[in-house]
């Protein structure tokens, strides 16, 4: 554990290494550490499973060592020895291996397929997918050995500025950071109607800068705000929805967002700065819907505040742990001022260690140090192994020119329509993320659609956000919603089933991606006269919206009003002057309406 920690910090200061070494040493420390830290379910037997470990451990550490040693020679030679190939096809195997026993069998199923498709692909049904297939040498060669497979982009992110962020996240964990979240979340939303449910989303916005993944964000705020919003009433299922929707959200909210941002901004060659003000709209217009919800839903239950007890003194908060908030604004000034994202985040990293001392309820000790640099690595042991599966998908699809079919496939059926384009889009981003963490299934998205979005008119910035918000939405898509599961592991109910909760909560998410890439003054690009309008009357759409979604406006709103005010919504978000006009109206006197008859009761 500390290894990879000292690898990351070392390379933090002084920059990484040549691509191939900086990526295969970090892969030689975390991938015997899978094999040693997590379960294989294949024997129930302690020492079976300690002896399997070990050895799989052992194995890695061959493969990655002869890989790393001779990394000259397999990295530019086109053909490689016998001996090279099935040394790389072990190598492939241990990272399928790694995947399974981290994310699970679905995922890894996933890599198997793509691996027969390079393999077998002249027998593959339907003549639009078929390829001359790959020889075992030739797949061994591109996706092991080649800079577009395993050792690719996903792993190279991951190896790179990842695992710093992700160890500032830890060490602002272990100093308190979580808790001081918390503590703002309470303060901030807690005396409101609703408020455990209010502070979940408030925490969770600000969570998502210091965890970056969907899944970690749930672990960390759900296993406080489920337990409190179940204690206030609402139904399991709810707060399960609630928590992954909004932690799944934390991820894009300003001014850290999750990890992925930072790889887009190497696609887009645009600073930290412009990306931030690009998306904060979205941003605040997906929190507001979720805080809609939450507030109709907790009308119509009758929950309550929170006790003026359990919220926290937001003086006494900051002078215990307000320093620790330093390092996140040292992050943001500095990736502001264009530093490198890996040299920013060592600085914060070493601004975190330095302030800790200042107060006594942060200060580190030795204890401290070797709980977030435990604490940093065993998350990079989730991330780690499906970031080297994601290179296997890029790889495999580039090497049979399958991203070119899927993007043909994309343009032909949408024949130059954007509506369509954007629809075939949604569900590529949702199948291909199913599983994935949000940096990986970004990277494997981003190397196959942002050209036809842009092809088609759309400013670059726009179809990139587009991805990200759908990787990012996949996470609570069934049936492999991740972030549901965790939440529905805590709350105690059917993960399944609150993935769908999740996904009726979240429908005004989903279009919002489509509002923005129409209308672009939703991403501050454009008159500040269009950016008001259009931010306004999305939001006046929202909150049409959410009624609808919970049928409830002072008194219970009947089926058609609930038709009308969803009607109203749609227009309003969708980016029209005239169907916003159209939807201003309608909504209004639906509100008008139901507002008369629940004073007539």
């Amino acid at each position: 554990m500390w290894a990879g920690s000292a690898l990351a910090l070392y390379t933090g200061a002084t920059g990484p290494f040549h691509a191939p070494i900086q990526r295969g040493l970090f892969l030689l420390v975390v991938l015997p550490l899978v094999f040693l830290q997590t379960p294989s379910g294949w024997t129930r037997s302690k020492s079976g499973e300690a002896s399997l470990g070990l050895g799989l451990s052992l194995l890695s550490l061959i493969v990655m060592a002869w890989t790393l040693l001779d990394y000259e020679r397999l990295y530019s030679e086109p053909f490689i020895s016998g001996f090279d190939t099935a040394v790389g096809a072990v190598g492939l195997l241990l990272i399928v291996e790694a995947v399974r026993r981290t994310v699970g069998w679905a995922v890894a199923v996933v890599l198997l397929l793509f691996l027969a498709y390079g393999l077998f692909g002249p027998w593959v049904p339907g003549m639009m997918l078929q390829h001359g297939g790959l020889s075992l040498a030739d797949l061994v060669s591109i996706i092991f050995y080649g800079t577009f497979g395993v050792f690719g982009t996903p792993l190279g992110v991951c190896a790179t500025f990842i695992v710093v962020i992700i160890l500032l996240g830890s060490f602002l964990t272990v100093t308190g950071g979580a808790e001081m979240f918390m503590n703002i979340g309470k303060v901030a939303a807690g005396r409101f109607v609703g408020g455990p449910a209010k502070i979940a989303v408030v925490s969770s916005s600000l969570m998502g800068m210091i965890t970056g993944a969907t899944v970690a964000n749930v672990a960390t705020t759900g296993a406080v705000t489920i337990p409190m919003m179940k204690r206030s009433g609402y139904e399991p299922r709810f707060a399960a929805a609630v928590e992954a929707l909004a932690s799944s959200g934390g991820q894009l909210m300003p001014p850290i967002m999750g990890a992925a941002a930072f790889v887009m901004i190497d696609y887009l060659n645009i600073s930290y700065t412009e990306l931030m003000v690009n998306a904060i709209v979205p941003a605040l217009l997906y929190f507001f819907a979720v805080l809609m919800i939450v507030h109709f839903r907790s009308v119509k239950d009758g929950v309550r505040p929170v006790t003026g007890e359990e919220i926290p003194s937001m003086r006494t908060e900051l002078k215990q742990r307000g320093n620790m908030l330093l390092p996140i604004v040292v992050l943001i000034v500095l990736l502001s001022l264009q530093f490198s994202v890996m040299y920013a985040a060592f600085l914060a990293v070493a601004c975190a260690m330095a302030v800790s001392f200042l107060r006594p309820n942060t200060r580190l000790t030795g204890r401290g140090f070797d709980r977030a640099f435990h604490g940093a690595m065993r998350g990079m042991l989730t991330l780690t192994p499906i970031c080297a599966g994601a290179g296997i998908i890029i790889g495999v699809m580039t090497a049979t020119g399958l991203n070119l079919k899927i993007t043909y496939l994309i343009e032909g059926v949408s024949q130059g329509n954007l509506f369509v384009t954007l629809l075939m889009t949604m569900v590529a981003c949702i199948v291909l993320g199913m599983g994935l963490p949000t940096v990986a299934a970004y990277v494997v998205l981003a190397t196959l659609i942002p050209t036809t979005l842009t092809n088609l008119g759309v400013p670059a910035v726009a179809a990139h956000l587009f991805l990200f918000y759908f990787a990012i939405l996949s996470a609570i898509t069934p049936p492999v919603s991740t972030g549901a599961y965790v939440a529905a592991g805590i709350a105690g109910t059917d993960p399944i089933r609150t993935g769908f909760k999740a996904i009726e909560l979240g429908l005004i998410s989903f279009l919002l991606p489509f509002a923005f890439v129409y209308e672009p003054a939703l991403l501050l690009m454009g008159a500040w006269q269009d950016v008001l309008l259009h931010t306004g009357t999305c939001a006046l759409g929202i909150f049409f919206w959410a009624i609808a979604l919970e049928g409830y406006f002072r008194t219970p709103v009947p089926t058609v009003a609930r038709g009308a005010l969803f009607t109203a919504g749609v227009m309003l978000i969708w980016p029209d002057i005239w169907a916003s006009l159209g939807g201003s109206v309608v909504g209004a006197a639906t509100l008008l309406m139901l507002r008369r008859d629940a004073v007539r009761v």
